[in-house]
């Protein structure tokens, strides 16, 4: 059910039924030459929709299109939000959803940056009786083993590389164009998992790793591996909340 869609008559009927209330959040951030600077908020939404035709009593919220784009801001179109602006507007939204009896406020996050500003938010809400659920790509590291190609070139970014294409390819083709897709593989310092580093600094492009290896197929495969790690975690936190 999309929120904002929702006329007087039917919030007044429909939300007394609703219990979880699904968040996209994604950014806007440069992607590359291949991808959009909305990469992360299309797919941010394509997952939200997948969950929501599995699971009923739930409602699709309007996305937070902004996130905090630190590492990336130098690169040209990102724009950003502080992780204390960030992390407020998702507390505003859970206290607001109180009001109506939704408790269960479910995030389905594509972009990394925004994990510091979802457990803090996450942590004030708790303490409301609220039960936050922070969800970026679970399951996705599994679902990927045998399906990639290429190795990650870093343990714990991907980025604009054959896993976020073959997620676009697969969520939002209209928006990807293949001929522009490029490798790059960057040469990370030793002290770049250790002190806060502009990706800038390490490489010319946000590109990490071989996105010309992508394909529907694939992002198929992981993104339905999610969607079903996602269904499941939101169905025991109900079953958990009806004891």
């Amino acid at each position: 059910m999309d929120y904002q869609s929702l006329k007087g008559d039917e919030v007044k009927e429909l939300l007394p039924g609703i219990d979880v209330a699904i968040l996209p959040l994604g950014a806007v951030e440069f992607h590359g030459e291949h991808l959009p600077l909305g990469t992360d908020n299309y797919l941010a939404e394509g997952i939200s929709a997948k969950v929501a035709e599995k699971i009923n009593k739930t409602i699709i919220l309007p996305p937070i299109f902004y996130g905090q784009v630190w590492s990336t801001f130098a690169y040209s179109g990102t724009l950003t939000l502080s992780n204390e602006t960030l992390a407020a507007i998702i507390k505003d939204i859970g206290l607001s959803l109180k009001k109506d009896g939704i408790t269960i406020l479910a995030i389905i996050n594509t972009h990394m940056g925004n994990l510091v500003a979802m457990k803090e938010a996450s942590r004030v809400l708790y303490e409301e009786g609220i039960t936050v659920l922070y969800l970026t790509y679970p399951g996705s590291k599994e679902a990927g083993q045998g399906v990639l190609e290429s190795t990650r070139v870093h343990a714990n970014y991907f980025h604009a590389c054959e896993i976020e294409t073959s997620y676009m390819l697969y969520l939002a083709p209209e928006h990807v164009n293949m001929d522009r897709a490029s490798s790059n593989i960057p040469d990370f310092p030793l002290e770049f998992d250790y002190t806060p580093t502009p990706w800038i600094e390490v490489t010319d492009s946000p590109v990490l790793g071989d996105p010309t290896l992508a394909t529907p197929e694939k992002g198929k495969i992981i993104i339905e591996a999610v969607v079903n790690d996602i269904v499941k975690i939101i169905n025991s936190v109900r079953e958990n909340h009806s004891h």
